[in-house]
């Protein structure tokens, strides 16, 4: 079962332009419920590019991934990628990056996180 939180390699060939290409690690932040009822996840790419780490991006450190690299996960990459293209597991994300990383996702994506209103009240 792919759950939110797992780092997955995933194939992101067929990319154009500045789309994050080749296949790569990735985490999975769609909810494991969804995960296990669509053909798709979502999920955020990371990347071993050195240099500063940009607005929409969080550093990871070297002793995650356990291979010595320092990564950093492009939130503005944020992507659905049908499960076709998800290879083995790699790991998973500790709890307090996981949550440095949700944090860049509400900025990324401009969401107020406040509580969600049920669908009888906007009605």
């Amino acid at each position: 079962m792919i759950a939110r939180g797992d780092i997955y390699w995933i194939d992101f060939g067929g990319a154009v332009g500045a789309e994050i290409r080749k296949v790569r690690p990735a985490v999975v932040v769609s909810t494991t419920a969804h995960n296990a009822h669509m053909r798709t996840v979502t999920v955020v790419p990371l990347s071993s590019a050195s240099g500063e780490v940009r607005p929409n991006e969080v550093a990871v450190p070297q002793d995650v991934l356990g291979d010595g690299r320092r990564a950093r996960l492009k939130t503005h990459q944020i992507r659905a990628v049908d499960q076709g293209r998800v290879g083995r597991r790699f790991g998973s994300l500790p709890k307090p990056l996981l949550t440095r990383l949700e944090r860049s996702l509400h900025e990324h994506l401009g969401l107020d996180c406040g509580p969600v209103p049920s669908v009888e009240a906007s009605s």
